[in-house]
């Protein structure tokens, strides 16, 4: 007997041991102090080097002409090799590091924004931008007010109609819209735009005439995405804009005989029309989300409603598209600026009279739109003139649906309230959508479900791959937070093995709500202003799926969940290298730093 228990107890030591040596081969982990100087800074990118070697670069605060750097060097195991500290000029800092946007502690910005105004006219009205450098996020912090108005006239002196289609060109301080020539006969009202641009001194030009066969609405706006988003901000090198118009049974005269006839165009940020594509779209109730540039074709892609024998005025009952340039935090900045002295009354006012600019933001919309049914996925692919399309239904969704082994059985989708987080294109030209479920509360959404669909490059369902989240035992634990984390929608991300068979799954989720009361100052208006912010603390999950099995591995989660006070850098926390994925975490006080180390599977 005594043998026995020896013998177990050796198995015991042999197999823990073993499963320590086999988890240290998957996940290994290390931290280092950072110095006083880079505490004061941030994290500008971690970078990659030819022997699989990485640096992560921090931006110091600094001075006009040069920026103060510290370098941090690794080799693949994690270990640091050493430290650089350099000055270099602004210019030369551009040109090394596409990522460094740096423009000097302030700067004014005179731009220009576009809305409809409680009659529908288009409203041009200048914005101007104050911002400051925040070192501690390497990101500026914008003011926004809006200044003198116009309402632009046609040639014979008459209005334009505005329903939606605007695109800032913060770049250049010019604005593209595509209104309605309210001169133009009322038959063809719809059928007809005026591509107009506005510099930002409020001059204008007709670029060009738009003309459609019949009338058509707007369903569609936003600049074309693509794999540059990530290292270079839209502000600096626009992408082109993408329109899609759909029928409208608006104008009886000029209404089209098939409701499926759908446009495409593509407008460069000059105002030159790239591209103009008629096809006939896969369902009129179809909500696009996003248009998405990979090898040399746009994606178009969303969800159908399923109702397909109206019109998509009919269909959707509220516009799809913004009635104004300016986003939400822009919007209700330039709201409360543009108020003057008697504010609320001054605003009402001028609102009920049909003076003030009134458009609904796309973030509006869209949440709007988020709380609708949906049937199916709906894939678009338009290539050198030709729309290729696939719609999956949300039954097929649930036939194709697996779970980790932990679960007892997958999600079920049901195409009601849920949020898109990502989508990666796999090596093969597959693509992983990744979208999360919410339910209302009285608080606010609380999110839980998450879905990676695997799509092929047609659009066809491969699997549909399920688990849930549940944060809510992962409250701010620093402070009494109105902000909880199943409040904040997580991230998804896949990562592909070095012989393509297998992903891993990677979650963004919130461990813990931080509270911090921070003071900026207006370098402009002498100003000082005190606000109380609640930031949400990022941690890791991680799992992996097999391609050719078609199956998910049960989720980790990174270091000791609540006991690790280390949280993800804001931005650059992910580096994926050929055979590892590295993750960075720091704590709270900027003072120390944590590099995970996973191996792809």
């Amino acid at each position: 007997m005594r043998n026995s228990k020896l013998l177990i107890g050796f198995m015991i030591l042999f197999f823990s041991s073993l499963t320590s040596v086999f988890s240290q081969k998957m996940m290994l982990e290390k931290d280092y102090e950072i110095s006083r100087k880079a505490k004061k800074g941030y994290l500008g990118n971690v970078e990659e080097k030819e022997n699989g070697n990485f640096d992560m670069i921090y931006i110091l605060p600094s001075s006009k002409r040069k920026i103060k750097t510290e370098i941090y060097h690794y080799d693949k195991e994690a270990n640091q090799l050493g430290v650089d500290k350099d000055e270099i000029e602004i210019e030369k800092a551009r040109t090394r590091w596409s990522w460094f946007n740096y423009k000097g502690d302030y700067f004014l910005a005179n731009n220009i924004s576009a809305s409809a105004n409680f009659s529908s006219d288009l409203v041009f009205r200048k914005k101007r931008i104050t911002a400051s450098y925040n070192w501690w996020t390497g990101q500026y912090e914008r003011k926004v007010k809006l200044l003198d108005k116009v309402k632009p006239k046609n040639e014979d002196g008459g209005k334009y109609k505005f329903f939606g289609g605007a695109y800032e060109i913060e770049r250049d301080s010019t604005i593209l819209v595509m209104a309605i020539n309210a001169g133009d006969p009322k038959e063809k009202m719809f059928g007809s735009y005026d591509l107009l641009k506005s510099d930002n001194e409020l001059n204008i030009k007709v670029l060009e005439k738009v003309v459609f066969d019949y009338s058509m609405t707007c369903v569609y706006s936003q600049p074309l995405k693509d794999d540059l988003i990530a290292s270079i901000e839209n502000d600096d090198s626009p992408r082109d804009w993408i329109l899609i118009y759909a029928p409208t049974d608006v104008i009886r005269k000029n209404t089209a005989p098939d409701p499926h006839a759908f446009e495409y165009l593509r407008i460069t940020p000059e105002g030159k029309i790239k591209e103009r594509v008629k096809f006939s779209a896969p369902a009129v109730g179809w909500r696009i989300i996003d248009a998405y540039e990979k090898d040399n074709a746009v994606l178009v892609y969303g969800m159908g409603s399923g109702k397909d024998n109206k019109f998509v005025n009919q269909i959707f009952k509220t516009g799809m598209v913004a009635t104004t340039s300016n986003d939400a935090e822009d919007q209700a900045q330039a709201n409360t600026s543009s108020a003057g002295t008697f504010g609320g009354f001054a605003k009402m006012g001028s609102t009920f009279s049909g003076k003030d600019e009134i458009g609904t933001t796309q973030e509006t919309i869209d949440a709007q739109l988020d709380l609708l049914n949906y049937n199916s996925f709906i894939f678009c692919r338009l290539r050198d003139g030709v729309a290729g399309s696939k719609i999956t239904e949300i039954d097929e969704v649930n036939e194709k649906a697996t779970c980790p082994p932990d679960m007892k059985k997958p999600l079920k989708f049901d195409g009601k309230m849920f949020t898109v987080c990502n989508v990666d294109f796999l090596s093969d030209k597959s693509i992983a959508l990744s979208i999360q479920d919410f339910k209302k509360s009285k608080t606010g959404n609380i999110y839980k479900g998450m879905y990676l669909l695997h799509f092929t490059t047609k659009g066809e369902l491969i699997k549909n791959y399920t688990i849930n989240i549940d944060q809510k035992s992962k409250k701010g634990f620093f402070n009494n937070s109105p902000l909880t984390s199943d409040m904040v929608p997580s991230s998804s991300s896949v990562y592909e093995s070095a012989d393509k068979t297998k992903l891993n799954w990677i979650l963004h989720i919130v461990k813990a709500i931080d509270k911090e009361s921070s003071s900026s100052s207006d370098y402009f208006s002498g100003t000082t202003t005190t606000r109380t912010t609640y930031t949400p603390l990022y941690s890791i999950e991680y799992g992996s799926i097999d391609l050719q099995a078609q199956k998910a591995s049960d989720f980790k989660t990174l270091g000791e969940d609540e006991k690790r006070k280390y949280y993800l850098y804001p931005s650059h926390n992910v580096l994926s290298t050929n055979d590892y994925l590295y993750f960075f975490s720091e704590t709270t006080k900027g003072d120390k730093m944590l590099i995970s180390r996973l191996a792809k599977e």
